[in-house]
């Protein structure tokens, strides 16, 4: 079987079954294309526009562009090996925007940094300054640009599944419906499901844990996500046939860690075939969120669970929320103003409402929001779940809570440290209290200050969501914690809100 875009050879020697495949390379090539251009697109017109434009004085005469040009390639290799091992060309098609923006970014900084470097040393060529600031600035823009055209053309022009690896799923652990999600959710990535092996004994899953439920009957995630159909191929005594009858490139085991016996059955089973075998681990049965692969001594060591934030992470997750939150209350003064007015005319009450909630170590703070509700909604009810079209919310405040307007006050929580620009969402202490016994882990998402954003919260569990599902991603953020991360939630915080996801 021969797919579009590969070639594929399959011989016998000695009794061993060979099989070949050169897969297209077209998405990686389009991506270094587009980059080059970019790059040289952004140097060239930073050219004109500080020589040539009229704009700038030009005391010392228009310098030859060829010195630039040379100049030029040397800014190229810089970017280029930078992105290059960075992986901004790998992990094809499982790459988000968002993830995209944030390498980019790093990337030019670092060029930034090097290639200013490099001319600092380099005291024979004399360069203008201001050219390589506006050469800079210029370059983070063209970059984005090209990088929405490539995708643009990879969804658009390139066919589909070119050069995807064709998959072959074993069992069916909680991790199998995330995978598939995965491939959902970004239908680029290189990795086609074709079908999927039955292990004797496995059943619905092998874990039961609290974290991994998240699919009801139907196949849905509380978001009411179908998940993809995989075809039934067989059982586990069948994977050599399959794999060669289905032309598989990868197999991909997703088994409980009570049936880990058969990775090493499969291995055995597929010994000589030119085929990738990977192994998820069941991760919601450890009640965790990854593994690390550590070498100490030549011996192997799998983490599956670390302490949160280091200290130095604390002091530069601590500085990012200062600057972040500092410069969004100086930005954002007129707004708040603003709606300040309107709250204070929509019903009788104060402005901003303080609520208690829970935050770090279980330590209670005042969280502020812009009041949406009547001054005396919970006079009869006591504490509730806002529900979608409640009648205790103002007419403004309807508009704040779609808009995500009603949370800016929680700027100053973070000021004054309280709360953190990305984190768990804080609750109150009686709904933690009953979260807490019916998810294990649930009080460790107060390890770190609570957030005005959060992981759960961009990817659509905002609002009277899955609390199962809204822990087991504040536990993913945790332990996987980066300033990148947090950057990177943040960008896509802006998005979800202009959607209006389950706020209410």
């Amino acid at each position: 079987m021969t797919r579009p875009g590969d070639e594929v050879s399959q011989t016998v020697v000695g009794g061993i079954h060979r099989r070949t495949r050169r897969n297209s390379m077209g998405e990686t090539a389009l991506l270094i294309l587009m980059d080059v251009v970019m790059l040289e697109a952004a140097f060239l017109l930073t050219y004109w526009f500080r020589f040539y434009s009229g704009i700038w004085l030009i005391p010392l005469g228009i310098p030859p562009l060829d010195i630039y040009l040379i100049a030029g390639l040397v800014v190229l290799l810089v970017f280029f090996g930078i992105f290059y091992f960075s992986g901004m060309y790998t992990n094809r098609g499982g790459r988000s925007l968002e993830d995209d923006l944030l390498g980019l970014f790093k990337g030019v900084v670092l060029g930034s940094l090097l290639v200013l470097a490099l001319a600092f040393f380099l005291r024979t060529l004399t360069f203008s300054r201001s050219f390589f600031g506006l050469f800079f600035l210029s370059t983070f823009f063209f970059l984005t640009l090209g990088r929405i055209l490539a995708r643009f053309v990879l969804r658009k022009v390139v066919a589909p599944g070119r050069g995807a690896l064709r998959t072959l799923v074993i069992g069916r652990s909680p991790m199998r419906d995330r995978l598939l999600r995965l491939t959902r959710d970004f239908p680029g990535l290189a990795m086609t499901p074709v079908g999927w092996l039955e292990v004797s004994g496995e059943g619905d899953g092998g874990s039961t844990s609290a974290g991994s439920r998240l699919l009801d009957a139907d196949g849905r995630s509380p978001l009411g996500e179908a998940m993809p159909e995989l075809p039934l191929l067989g059982g586990i005594a069948e994977v050599r046939r399959v794999v060669e009858d289905q032309d598989i490139d990868l197999v991909v085991l997703t088994v409980s860690f009570a049936n880990l016996p058969v990775v090493r059955e499969v291995s055995a089973a597929l010994a000589n075939l030119n085929v990738d075998v990977h192994f998820v681990p069941d991760l919601p049965a450890l009640h965790t969120s990854r593994m690390r692969l550590r070498e100490i001594g030549g011996i192997p060591f799998i983490s599956v669970r670390e302490a949160a934030l280091g200290e130095v992470d604390r002091i530069v997750k601590r500085s990012f929320d200062l600057a972040t939150a500092g410069l969004g209350l100086l930005l954002l003064s007129p707004l708040l103003l603003v709606l300040s007015i309107l709250v204070k005319l929509s019903s009788p009450g104060p402005v901003l409402y303080g609520q208690f909630r829970m935050g770090r170590d279980g330590r209670e703070f005042r969280m502020l929001k812009f009041r949406s509700m009547r001054a005396d909604a919970e006079k009869g009810s006591g504490p509730v779940w806002t529900v979608e079209e409640d009648p205790r919310v103002t007419p403004i405040g309807r508009f704040l809570r779609r808009s995500s307007l009603d949370e800016l006050p929680q700027l100053w929580n973070v000021v004054c440290g309280d709360m953190s620009m990305v984190g768990p969402r804080p609750e109150r202490r009686i709904f933690v209290e009953q979260f807490m016994q019916e998810l294990p882990r649930y009080f460790e998402r107060h390890r770190v200050r609570s957030g005005l954003t959060g992981w759960a919260q961009v990817h659509g569990l905002r609002g009277n969501t899955s609390i199962e599902e809204r822990t087991y991603y504040d536990l993913h953020y945790i332990e996987n914690w980066s300033l990148g991360l947090d950057i990177k939630i943040l960008l896509r915080t802006l998005h979800h809100v202009l959607r209006g996801e389950n706020a209410y």
